[in-house]
């Protein structure tokens, strides 16, 4: 198999694949660019640049804003709000844990491939800083992650159910402790656990690749070729420094469009609202139903809660696209529609609240969320397009989740500025020097460089693609 990279928001580089037509990294929305052209790189975003306030943002002009593309730019900084979909570079990855009771499946596709939106296998990873536990079949079409043990010092991963159907991993595997095995479970690459892999009786786990744990520690009952090593995994997923949600939220008050659409800032949202291009400021969103249609580039941010009683609809316009920064919680007690599920990497949404209430059916939920302080709980059946990051996970039915890597384009865009070469995590690196070694930006050497789960490819992070 030949790897190729799709780079990420903080390691972006000008680059066509061939195969089902040609990929160019560009910013969601943006046409598309030449392989030869230069794209602008990427900052760090503002939690991992250690931004807890901003003053005032300065207000585009409407023709300035409209005519570009990508993200809105941050206020008094050189980065970009589409920066922080450096979060997303996960199918799903949990602050906490992870914990799916139904059958769980992920796989990717990637929504701006001239050769349409091909599912692929193995893109769309997990990941947990805690524990992952699944209880039923799982197909993983990507690399599991887990970044420690759960606070009773249990496994690290645990794989139940697969008995009937069998379990799959498409990729890699990485475990910062111990790994259980109750169910049959197929890794198709390498597996690497800081503890011992057990398989339980009746439990099968056959590993393709090469199994690696520490001196010491076993894998007992596993099918692969064992070794033993040193295995060290860091969390994968953007908990440490949360994005300050509030603070976005709070610089665009007195720096939006609200009076040429008639919209007041003290009010939430409610009813039938539509969009034009623009930055709008509101307090929330409420009301019984409500429908939010989305006519262009558009960055809404909203003090206050998402509070719908009923059902939400936000509907995207062709080549629309939506950030939405949400300073407090979200609670939608009955059906939501949010984004489209042909293009998920145009919606992106950004929640600083405990809580992500989704109480119905999400028919169909189009969209990259980000809620690192939110705990996600759904008992029913649950599908969405895009990418999720709460603060933990738990869902009683089953969870489909479809990937589009293209969200990782998206802080290739116009405006944004190259860091400087001070960093504190990888995502604080442009493409040209994308790790971060001892403070200073870097080429990455090995895949240990780069935030996971992206690998390093001649000097730069990205996504392993066949």
């Amino acid at each position: 198999m030949s790897v190729r990279p799709v780079l990420a928001a903080a390691a972006m580089l000008p680059m066509a694949l061939a195969d089902c037509g040609d990929i160019v990294s560009q910013p969601i929305g943006a046409p598309r660019q030449d392989a030869s052209a230069s794209s602008p790189q990427a900052d760090a975003t503002l939690a991992e640049a250690g931004i807890d306030a901003m003053p005032d943002a300065e207000l585009p002009t409407s023709t300035v804003f409209c005519a570009g593309h990508g993200p809105v730019p941050l206020p008094g900084q050189t980065a970009c709000l589409g920066d922080l979909a450096a979060v997303f570079r996960f199918a799903a990855c949990a602050c906490q844990s992870f914990d799916v009771s139904g059958t769980f499946s992920t796989d990717s596709f990637d929504s701006t491939s001239d050769a349409g939106p091909a599912i692929t296998a193995d893109l769309a990873s997990i990941g947990s800083n805690g524990p992952i536990t699944t209880n039923s079949q799982a197909s993983i079409g990507g690399s599991l992650w887990s970044g420690g043990p759960g606070d009773d010092g249990g496994a690290s991963v645990t794989l139940n159910g697969g008995r009937m159907a069998g379990g799959s991993i498409a990729s890699d595997v990485h475990c910062a402790a111990d790994m259980e095995v109750r169910g049959k479970y197929l890794v198709l690459g390498n597996l690497m656990a800081n503890g011992n892999v057990t398989v339980a009786p009746g439990g099968v786990l056959a590993v393709l690749g090469t199994v690696t744990v520490p001196s010491g520690d076993t894998a007992s009952n596993v099918q692969g070729t064992v070794v033993n090593g040193p295995v060290a995994v860091a969390a994968p997923c953007s908990c440490s420094n949360p994005i300050d949600v509030g603070a976005i939220v709070s610089a665009f008050a007195n720096a939006n469009q609200d009076s040429a659409v008639g919209l007041s800032p003290e009010a939430p949202l409610s009813g039938t609202v539509s969009l034009p291009c623009g930055l709008y400021y509101a307090a929330g969103i409420a009301g019984d139903t409500v429908d939010l249609r989305i006519n262009g580039r558009v960055a809404l941010f909203l003090d206050g809660d998402v509070s719908v009683t009923r059902d939400l609809r936000i509907e995207l316009a062709d080549d629309a696209e939506l950030d939405m920064f949400v300073s407090g919680n979200v609670s939608i007690m009955g059906t939501f529609e949010i984004g489209d599920p042909n293009r998920p990497a145009q919606t992106r949404l950004y929640i600083g609240g405990p809580t992500l209430g989704l109480a119905g059916n999400a028919s169909p939920l189009g969209a990259n969320v980000y809620a690192p302080n939110a705990v996600l709980e759904i008992s029913s059946n649950f599908e969405m397009w895009g990418s999720i990051l709460a603060g933990r996970m738990q869902f009683s039915g089953d969870f489909q989740i479809h990937y589009d890597t293209s969200v990782l384009q998206v802080a290739a865009a116009t405006g944004c500025e190259p860091s400087g070469g001070s960093c504190r995590s990888c995502s604080d690196c442009p493409s040209t020097a994308p790790a971060c070694k001892a403070g200073t930006c870097a080429a990455c050497t090995s895949n240990a460089d780069c935030c996971a789960p992206l690998e390093c490819f001649s000097g730069s992070c990205g996504l392993k693609v066949p």
